[in-house]
C-alpha cells in the first residue's frame, strides 16, 4: 500500500515538471540554397576512318555530260522555252530526263535537269514525244510504255499546269489509247489541219495513226485504221516523222537494229513506197529528227539499247544518204549493259578489260605516263574468244605470257594464254586451268598478289554475296591446282552479286566489293591494327554515286587509290579516292 503511495507521488511530481517547463521556440524556416547549374559536357569528338572519293569520270569515259541509258529514246523539242531544242529522253526505268545543251554543236555540253519531269513516270521503256496538242500554245508530253509494265503498250498524256521554267506535270484525264505491247508515240500534223496527230509504232512492227479531232472543249485522238494498213517495219518498230517535197517521210527502226524509209505524198491517196536503209546498228534501233539549220531539212539522231547515241547527217537532203558523224554526242564511252571493268598493269602500261551482258569483252590500253587517262579500244584484240552472257576478263600474266581470265553467269571459268604478242595477240586456251574451284554463278574474279610472296591470289565475288579467295600450287604434271584460303574471306559478305576488286596502301590491303544495290562495301585486313590478315568491314566510301549492280576496279598510282566502276545499265565511272578522318560527335 505504501509503495503504491510512494509511485503516485513521483508521478505527480513528473507531471508538475513537464507543465512548468519553458516552450521551445520554432525554428526560423531558411530559404533554400541555391544549386549552381551544371556546365554542359563539352561533346566528346570521334572519328571514323573513310576513304574519300573525288568524281574524274568526264576526264576517263564520259565528258559529253550525258548517263548510260538502256533503251534510250530521244525526242528533240524546245520544252522549257528558251528558244533552243532540248533532248528529252526515255529508258528503260520508266521516268523522263531533260538535257540542256549549254555549249555549242560542235563543242556540247549537256546539262540535266533532273526535277524538270518529277511526276512523269510510266513504269517501264518511256518512249517520249511532245507538242502542243490542244491548242493553248503550250506543250504536252506523251509517254509511250512498254517491257513488262501493266501499262505496256498504252500512251500516256501529261499537262504542265505550272511554267514552262518551273513544270507541274499532271497526267490527263484521256480515252486510252492502246496498240498492244511497247508503245512508240510520235507527233506530226499529217492532214495539215493545224493540229499535230499521233503516230504510233508496237512490237509487232506495225503503225497506227490516231487523228487529232480535239476542240476548246476537250482532247479527242480518233484511230484511223487504214492509213498504215499492209505496213510491216519489223519488230519493236520506233518511227521518226517529218515531210519533205509534199511528201511525207517515216523513217522507222525496229529490234535487229534495221532501218527503213516509207513516203507518200502529203495530199492524195497514194500507196506507201518502202526503202530499206543502207544504215544499220547493233539492236533496237530508235531514229529521232533534229534540225540541222537548214529551213525544212532534217538530220537524225539514233539510239539502241546500250545508250549509244549516234548523230547521222542527211548528206543529200533526200533522206536516204546519211553519213555518220560524232557532232553532238561525242566523248562517251558505251560498252554494253552490266559493264565489268577491270584494270591491271602489264610492263608499265594500264590495260582496262571490260565484260557485258552479251559475252562480249573488250580491251581498252593508256599508258600510266599520261596526266589524264583517255582509254582507247584495241578493237579484235580477243577476237576469237567467245564468252556467255555477264562476262568479266582480267588481263595478267603467266610464265612470262599474258593470261585472260574470264568468267561468265553460269559460273564457268576460263583461262586463255597468249603465246603471240600484245601488238599481235594469239590466244589459245588453257583447259583445266581452275581445276579444285568450285563453280560459282555469277563468278565475279579478281587477281592480287595478298602475301606478297610474287604469285597472285585469286579472289571471287558471287551471286550469293560472298567473297572467297583460292591459292594456287604447281602439280607434278603441270598442272594448276588450286587450294580455297581459309578464314580471310570469312567476314567478307555483301547483299547479293559480289563484285571484288583489291587494293593495298602503306600496309593496309583494301577489298573493295560491289553488290547488287549499286553500293560498295570495304573490307581491310592490317595485320599492325587487327594482329590478323582477315578482312573486316571497315572504311566507308563517300562521294561515290552508283546505280545497280556496281563492279569496281581498283588500282594504286602515286599515293591515290583510283576506283573504275562499272554499272548495270553500262555507265562507266572514276573516281580517286583517299584515306581521310571524319568526326563523329557524341555526347
Amino acid at each position: 500500500m505504501f509503495s503504491f503511495k510512494l509511485y503516485a507521488i513521483s508521478i505527480a511530481i513528473l507531471l508538475l515538471f513537464i507543465s512548468c517547463a519553458q516552450p521551445v521556440p520554432a525554428p526560423d524556416l531558411l530559404p533554400p540554397l541555391a544549386v549552381p547549374a551544371q556546365k554542359p559536357q563539352p561533346p566528346i569528338i570521334k572519328y571514323k576512318s573513310v576513304m574519300q572519293c573525288d568524281e574524274r569520270t568526264e576526264n576517263f569515259f564520259n565528258s559529253s555530260g550525258i548517263e548510260v541509258l538502256p533503251f534510250i529514246r530521244v525526242v528533240f523539242y524546245d520544252i522549257n522555252g528558251d528558244g533552243v531544242k532540248d533532248m528529252i529522253a526515255g529508258s528503260k526505268d520508266g521516268s523522263l530526263r531533260l538535257y540542256v545543251n549549254s555549249g555549242t554543236r560542235s563543242a556540247p555540253r549537256w546539262l540535266l535537269d533532273a526535277d524538270y519531269f518529277a511526276g512523269v513516270s510510266v513504269g517501264a521503256f518511256s518512249a517520249p514525244t511532245a507538242g502542243d496538242i490542244d491548242g493553248d500554245e503550250k506543250p504536252e508530253i506523251l509517254v509511250g510504255t512498254g517491257g513488262f509494265s501493266k501499262e505496256s503498250g498504252k500512251v500516256i498524256f501529261y499537262k504542265n499546269s505550272g511554267t514552262p521554267k518551273n513544270p507541274v506535270w499532271k497526267k490527263m484525264d484521256l480515252p486510252a489509247i492502246s496498240v498492244g505491247n511497247d508503245a512508240t508515240p510520235s507527233l506530226f500534223d499529217i492532214d495539215n489541219d493545224g493540229k499535230p496527230d499521233l503516230i504510233v509504232g508496237n512490237s509487232t512492227g506495225h503503225l497506227f495513226l490516231f487523228r487529232n479531232k480535239s476542240n476548246s472543249n476537250k482532247v479527242l485522238f480518233v484511230k484511223d485504221t487504214e492509213y498504215f494498213k499492209g505496213i510491216d517495219l519489223g519488230m519493236y518498230v520506233v518511227p521518226a516523222v517529218t515531210s519533205y517535197q509534199n511528201r511525207i517521210v517515216i523513217i522507222a527502226g525496229n529490234s535487229m537494229g534495221k532501218l527503213s524509209l516509207i513516203d507518200k505524198s502529203c495530199t492524195d491517196s497514194s500507196a506507201w513506197q518502202k526503202t530499206a536503209l543502207s544504215l544499220s546498228i547493233s539492236n533496237f534501233a530508235a531514229p529521232a529528227f533534229i534540225e540541222n539549220g537548214q529551213f525544212g531539212i532534217k538530220d537524225m539522231v539514233i539510239s539502241d539499247s546500250n545508250g549509244q547515241l549516234t548523230y547521222y547527217r542527211n548528206t543529200r537532203n533526200d533522206y536516204r544518204t546519211w553519213e555518220i558523224t560524232d557532232d553532238l554526242f561525242k566523248g562517251r564511252t558505251i560498252t554494253g549493259l552490266a559493264s565489268t571493268p577491270v584494270i591491271t598493269e602489264l610492263n608499265g602500261s594500264s590495260f582496262l578489260v571490260i565484260g557485258n551482258i552479251n559475252g562480249e569483252i573488250r580491251l581498252f590500253t593508256n599508258e600510266l605516263s599520261s596526266s589524264e587517262m583517255t582509254w582507247r579500244e584495241q578493237f579484235g584484240f580477243f577476237k576469237g574468244i567467245k564468252l556467255s552472257s555477264f562476262s568479266r576478263g582480267i588481263l595478267t600474266e603467266w610464265e612470262g605470257h599474258s593470261l585472260l581470265i574470264t568468267s561468265q553467269q553460269d559460273g564457268i571459268m576460263r583461262a586463255f594464254l597468249n603465246t603471240g604478242s600484245l601488238d599481235k595477240p594469239s590466244w589459245s586456251e588453257k583447259k583445266q586451268f581452275f581445276k579444285g574451284i568450285p563453280k560459282i554463278r555469277h563468278a565475279a574474279p579478281a587477281v592480287f598478289d595478298i602475301d606478297s610472296d610474287g604469285k597472285f591470289e585469286l579472289i571471287i565475288g558471287g551471286f550469293d554475296g560472298y567473297v572467297k579467295g583460292f591459292k594456287y600450287e604447281n602439280g607434278k604434271d603441270g598442272s594448276t591446282i588450286w587450294h580455297k584460303i581459309d578464314k580471310l574471306f570469312d567476314y567478307a559478305k555483301v547483299d547479293g552479286y559480289a563484285s571484288p576488286s583489291l587494293a593495298r596502301q602503306e600496309g593496309k590491303t583494301y577489298l573493295f566489293v560491289g553488290q547488287q544495290d549499286g553500293e560498295i562495301s570495304i573490307f581491310t585486313a592490317d595485320p599492325q591494327y587487327w594482329r590478323t590478315p582477315v578482312f573486316y568491314p571497315d572504311d566507308h566510301l563517300l562521294g561515290v554515286h552508283l546505280n545497280k549492280h556496281s563492279a569496281p576496279s581498283a588500282l594504286l598510282k602515286n599515293g591515290v587509290i583510283g576506283i573504275t566502276i562499272g554499272d548495270y545499265n553500262g555507265n562507266l565511272k572514276q573516281y580517286a579516292c583517299r584515306k581521310s578522318m571524319m568526326e563523329v560527335e557524341k555526347n
